[in-house]
């Protein structure tokens, strides 16, 4: 059968009933997604993306609609609809893949309050409508895509200047009958390798036969040239933004 439609269904949240949640979902959704400037029903497009075909992680979808997306049109929902509301709405568009049930999602923690600065900052780390923003590459605090490094885990005295960052990940990519390009290697098996192009603004997954590719340690590609998309000023508001995430983490850890 094909698995056209988000993911499989959601199973009953612990303590809370789900007879009659998907129904009550439905309705929710068609009030308050599938409307003309946001998704299309049944989770087909509208202006924003459609959901279908798409493969969230449970926990994941539940926490993009209660906290939104940063720096997107995707709005939170966690000041428009009850906690009981968002989960009947997470079960009716995880019963849309018509599989097997999943683990209940689990309720997200409160986002931390940003200040004016870090605000800013987040928002051009995530800026959707700059092609090659820094969550085109990097993934925090679970948004983003996961190409390079967890910045989470970087020490904060590599913030100083972003365009240095070191790229020890980068390797040179060579397909046959192809130029080489600078790559990020996501999967290396018997049967075939798998890796991120970085020649393009937004990193291309592609995938190749074992043999038709070779990987090469070392590329001349710098880090720079991801961050060329922002002025200096920019680059330094979302440093600053960094650092005010490592400084929260760190007093979270002495708690």
């Amino acid at each position: 059968m094909r698995r056209g439609f988000l993911l499989a269904m959601v199973a009953a949240a612990a303590g809370h009933a789900q007879d009659g949640a998907a129904e009550r979902g439905a309705q929710l959704y068609r009030a308050n997604c599938a409307i003309p400037y946001c998704h299309g029903p049944e989770g087909g497009a509208g202006r924003a993306p459609r959901l279908a075909g798409h493969r969230l992680n449970v926990n994941t979808l539940f926490k993009v609609i209660t906290w939104g997306i940063p720096g997107t049109g995707m709005p939170e929902f966690t000041t428009r609809l009850k906690s009981n509301e968002i989960s009947d709405l997470v079960a009716y568009v995880m019963t849309l893949g018509g599989g097997g049930a999943a683990p209940a999602p689990a309720q997200p923690a409160a986002p931390r309050t940003l200040t004016p600065e870090a605000k800013e900052g987040r928002a051009l780390f995530f800026d959707s409508a700059r092609a090659g923003a820094c969550g085109s590459c990097h993934e925090l605090d679970g948004w983003g895509v996961p190409v390079g490094p967890d910045l989470a885990r970087l020490p904060p005295g590599r913030w100083k200047d972003l365009r240095e960052i070191a790229t020890e990940n980068v390797v040179t990519a060579r397909p046959a009958g192809e130029a080489p390009f600078p790559a990020v290697v996501v999967e290396r098996t018997e049967a075939r390798v798998r890796v991120y192009d970085l020649t393009a603004a937004l990193p291309v997954l592609r995938s190749f036969a074992r043999g038709r590719i070779a990987i090469e340690s070392g590329t001349s590609w710098r880090h720079g040239e991801a961050t060329r998309r922002y002025t200096a000023n920019e680059l330094e508001i979302v440093a600053g933004y960094l650092r005010w995430r490592a400084s929260q983490s760190a007093e979270k850890d002495i708690h």
